[in-house]
C-alpha cells in the first residue's frame, strides 16, 4: 500500500496568464498527476483549490480537495478522451434512470411519477426533448432525434464543464438530473432525493440499511461538490461577460 505523500511546501500562491490561473507551492507550478500544466479557466475557482493545497497538513489528503480533483480530471481526462465522455454521458440520457418505473409496487410508481416528473417536463419545455417513459427494467428505446439531440447537448458544454457534469450524471444515474443541478433549476440536496429515491424507499419499508444509508451519503456528498465546483465556473463566466 503507498503511503500518502507528504507536505513538502510552505507557501501557496496564485499566478495569472493567458490560458487562465496556476497555483504555486513555493513558487513552483503544480502540474496534473499527468504532468500537464495545471491551468485553472477562473480566479474564484483558482482561490478555491489553492485554500485546498493550503489546508493540507502533513500528510496530503487528496479526499480534501475536490475542486482540485474536478480540474485536474477536466484537464487530464476530458481533453485528451472527449468523444468518450461525450459519449458516454449523452448514453446516460439515452437510458435515463427517470425513464424506468416500477412495475409492481403500485404506491412506489406513485411516488415515481410525482418526483420525476417535472424533471422529465421540465426537460422537455427547457430543451425540447422528449423522453419515453416504461415500465419494468427492459430497454426503453428513446428516438433517433432525442439521442441526437442529447449529445449535441453535452457537446457543446467545455472540458472544464464536462468534469463536474460527468459526476453528476454518473453518481445520480440520470442526465436530466445532471443537467438540472448544472444549470441551478435544483439545488445538489433536492436531487438527490430524486436520484436515490428507490433507495430510500426501501429505507422507509424495510427500515434502516447502515450500508445503504452511507452509499447514499457518500454519493450526496460527490453531487454537492460537483455543485460547488459548477457554481464557481458560473459565477467566473458571470462576472467576465
Amino acid at each position: 500500500m503507498q503511503s500518502a505523500a507528504r507536505r513538502f511546501w510552505k507557501e501557496v500562491a496564485l499566478t495569472s496568464g493567458d490560458e487562465g490561473y496556476s497555483v504555486l507551492l513555493d513558487n513552483r507550478p503544480v502540474k496534473t498527476p499527468a504532468g500537464s500544466a495545471f491551468v485553472v479557466p477562473g480566479r474564484k475557482l483558482a482561490e478555491e483549490i489553492a485554500k485546498e493545497w493550503d489546508a493540507q497538513e502533513e500528510k496530503i489528503a487528496p479526499d480534501t480537495m475536490p475542486m482540485f480533483r474536478f480540474t485536474v480530471t477536466a484537464l487530464d481526462r476530458v481533453t485528451p478522451q472527449r468523444k468518450a465522455v461525450v459519449d458516454e454521458l449523452s448514453g446516460y440520457g439515452a437510458s435515463d434512470l427517470l425513464c424506468y418505473r416500477e412495475s409492481g409496487d403500485r404506491m412506489l410508481r406513485s411516488h415515481q411519477d410525482k418526483v420525476w416528473g417535472p424533471y422529465l417536463e421540465w426537460f422537455e419545455a427547457s430543451k425540447g426533448i422528449r423522453l419515453e417513459v416504461a415500465e419494468g427494467i427492459m430497454p426503453v428505446e428513446q428516438s433517433s432525434l432525442a439521442r441526437e439531440q442529447m449529445r449535441a447537448l453535452v457537446l457543446g458544454a467545455d472540458d472544464y464543464l464536462l468534469s463536474g457534469l460527468h459526476c453528476l450524471v454518473t453518481v445520480s444515474g440520470s442526465l436530466v438530473l445532471g443537467l438540472a443541478v448544472a444549470e441551478g433549476m435544483v439545488s445538489a440536496k433536492e436531487v438527490s432525493g430524486a436520484a436515490f429515491l428507490d433507495d430510500l424507499w426501501q429505507q422507509e419499508k424495510w427500515g434502516y440499511d447502515a450500508e445503504a444509508d452511507g452509499r447514499i451519503k457518500s454519493n450526496q456528498a460527490l453531487i454537492e461538490d460537483a455543485e460547488r465546483y459548477l457554481k464557481l465556473l458560473e459565477d467566473e463566466v458571470e462576472v467576465t461577460e
